[in-house]
């Protein structure tokens, strides 16, 4: 098994003018056959890695089980003139510098942020890798306020007693919603959530709750393991909306025409840690970038979420401590459509008062 960013120049030594290859996925099946004449008794294979990541980005895989099956002229896997090979890879399309990562993966979750921000009323998305017959429940420790006094609190998640049957990758969903009712039922009073972590074997993700970041969009995407991770920016954001159209005269009268409207959001962060602005430049990266729905922001479902296109970045990452990890965005709706935010009662005599008119 192997990170993709690990997959080098593949090397076939034979004695015959050509091989047929013949490479294909558990999954996908064949991927590629061709014919190639050898030089010097040896068929080198280049560039590989990006023909696997290609197919695993467009299906969402992050895991594939590749097989190469080699011959001369008749695929006959009874023949001397017939070998076949397999191996596993691991969606990675960052440089890692770490070739025996298994340890690292029983000790880490697949997301470059050990610790992030996140709002009151949300979820995150925990994926890890899991060998055969490995305990994949989770535990989680919760710290919060109790009348004003700090306390803590343990309790294990669902999947007691659950084992993976094979090697895959395993994504837990974590809502803020419901740590909290089951905090708030092991101390048997209401309190304010603070902090929690969660951990599955080895693996830790610590998770701060910040009352700033509540009502703020949050941003889920494939990250460079190809599976969800989440990031909640405090920023202040711009809408902005662009028409296009063209305009026709005939005699003394004017027509629009061909008309096309546009809107954008742009987003000017303020201060990130080092781990926030790994994400965000993930995210940059990212081909599926999503957000929740304003009339199910509480849908746990990354498939469901809503896609949206990021279109422009810029990312300030220093290591002068009186300079702020800053990103700026721009992001808009896949949807071609302008959208129009859902219509609430307005609730004049129950909200709190917002300087911020609205």
């Amino acid at each position: 098994m192997m990170l993709s960013c690990h997959i080098g120049t593949i090397s076939i030594l034979t004695d015959k003018e050509y091989i047929d290859v013949n490479i294909s996925t558990s999954q996908t099946g064949n991927l590629l056959s061709e014919r190639y004449y050898a030089t010097d008794g040896k068929v080198l294979l280049y560039d590989l890695r990006s023909l696997l990541e290609q197919t695993m980005r467009q299906n969402g895989f992050s895991l594939l089980h590749v097989w190469f099956e080699v011959y001369v002229d008749i695929l006959d896997d009874h023949s001397e003139d017939y070998d076949r090979a397999g191996f596993k890879v691991i969606y990675c399309d960052r440089d890692i510098d770490i070739y025996d990562f298994e340890p690292l993966l029983k000790s880490h979750f697949l997301t470059a942020a050990a610790s992030r921000r996140v709002a009151p009323e949300s979820f995150v998305f925990l994926p890890f890798f899991a060998y055969s017959n490995e305990a994949v429940n989770y535990e989680v420790y919760c710290d919060f306020l109790s009348g004003g006094i700090p306390g803590h609190c343990y309790f294990k998640g669902p999947y007691q007693q659950s084992t993976a049957s094979s090697d895959g990758v395993w994504t837990h969903t974590i809502f803020c919603s419901e740590i909290q009712r089951q905090a708030e039922d092991m101390v048997g009073a209401e309190i304010e959530l603070t902090a929690f972590t969660v951990r599955v074997g080895d693996r830790a993700a610590s998770f701060f709750i910040d009352k700033s970041l509540s009502g703020t969009r949050a941003f889920y995407f494939r990250n460079c393991f190809n599976v969800p991770d989440n990031l909640f920016v405090p920023a202040v954001s711009t809408a902005k909306t662009k028409v296009d159209r063209s305009l026709a005269v005939l005699g003394t009268v004017s027509q629009f025409y061909d008309a096309t409207c546009e809107q954008t959001y742009e987003v000017q962060s303020a201060g990130l840690t080092a781990d926030e602005c790994s994400l965000a430049e993930q995210m940059f990266c990212s081909d599926d970038v999503r957000t929740p729905y304003e009339s199910a922001p509480d849908d746990g479902d990354f498939d469901a979420l809503r896609p949206v296109l990021i279109t422009d970045s810029t990312s300030e990452i220093a290591d002068d401590p009186e300079k702020p990890c800053q990103v700026k965005f721009t992001w808009r709706y896949a949807e071609n459509r302008i959208n129009l935010q859902n219509p609430k009662s307005s609730g004049v005599f129950t909200d709190d008062y917002d300087f911020v008119f609205a």
